[in-house]
C-alpha cells in the first residue's frame, strides 16, 4: 500500500498521521519528508527521507521499485506536488489512497475542502480520498464539529468520510516530541518502570520513573485509536 499524506492547511497532524498512525502499521514503508518550510517527522524521533517537492520524478522512481510507501506532503509544497502530478501523467496511479487529515477549526475545514476538491480535480477517484478527523475530543461530536465536510460528501460524493476515522486528542504526541521518541519505542519499552520506582533512591530517577509510567499508560490509549483508526480509514 503507498499512501500519501496531505493537506493545503498547516497544523492538522499530518506528520503525527504519517510517523504515528501509519508507518506502525505498515512497517516495510519508508517515509518521505517532502518539506521545505515544516517541522518534519523526524522531530517525533522518526527515521525520514527528506525531499523537496521539486523532485517529484525522483520520489515517482523510488515509489515504483516499492510495495509500500508513505508521502508526508508538507502544506507549504501541496501545489507544487499537485502541478507535478498532473505534469507527470498518470503518476497518482501509484498511490493507493491520499489521506486528508482535518481538525475541527474553521480555517483548516475550509482548506480541506480545497484539498479534496483539487484531488478530485486532477482525476483522483473518490475511493482513493479518505478524510481522517484529527484532535478529537472524546466527548465532541464528530458529525456536529465537521458538519460542513459531512454536508460535502453528501454533495459532492468526491471523497470518503466515516465518522469512525477519528484520531482524539491524546497528550501523548506532544511528550514524545519531548523525549525524542516514537509511540513505537514507548509501547515496545518492556522496562517495569513501577518496580524500577519502588527500588531507585536517586530523586532524579524517581521522577523519570513516574514520567515514563504516565506516557506508557497514555501511550496504550493512543495506540488502541490508532488501531480503529486504521481500520476505519481504509476499510
Amino acid at each position: 500500500m503507498k499512501v500519501a499524506v496531505m493537506s493545503f492547511s498547516g497544523n492538522v497532524g499530518k506528520t503525527t498521521v504519517a510517523g504515528h498512525l501509519l508507518k506502525p502499521r505498515m512497517s516495510e514503508a519508508p517515509i518521505y519528508s517532502i518539506e521545505s518550510l515544516n517541522v518534519d517527522a523526524s522531530a517525533d524521533g522518526l527515521e525520514v527521507e527528506k525531499m523537496r517537492g521539486k523532485k517529484y520524478g525522483d520520489l515517482m522512481g523510488e515509489m515504483m521499485k516499492l510495495d509500500q510507501a508513505i508521502v508526508d506532503v508538507g502544506a507549504s509544497n501541496v501545489e507544487d506536488f499537485l502541478k507535478l502530478m498532473q505534469q507527470y501523467d498518470g503518476s497518482h496511479e501509484e498511490f493507493d489512497y491520499f489521506v486528508v487529515p482535518v481538525v475541527k477549526e474553521k480555517k483548516q475545514q475550509a482548506d480541506t475542502v480545497s484539498t479534496i476538491r483539487a484531488l478530485a480535480k486532477i482525476g483522483i477517484p473518490k475511493t482513493k480520498i479518505r478524510l481522517l478527523f484529527n484532535k478529537v475530543e472524546v466527548d465532541e461530536s464528530v458529525e456536529e464539529e465537521f458538519a460542513p465536510l459531512f454536508g460535502l460528501a453528501q454533495s459532492e460524493k468526491s471523497f470518503v468520510i466515516r465518522s469512525e476515522a477519528v484520531v482524539y486528542a491524546n497528550e501523548v504526541f506532544e511528550r514524545l516530541k519531548a523525549v525524542g521518541k516514537s509511540l513505537g519505542d514507548i509501547t515496545s519499552d518492556a522496562t517495569d518502570y513501577r518496580a524500577k520506582l519502588r527500588e531507585t533512591t536517586d530523586e532524579d530517577e524517581k521522577d523519570l520513573c513516574v514520567r515514563m509510567v504516565a506516557l506508557k499508560r497514555l501511550a496504550s490509549t493512543a495506540n488502541k485509536n490508532l488501531d480503529e483508526a486504521f481500520k476505519a480509514v481504509f476499510k
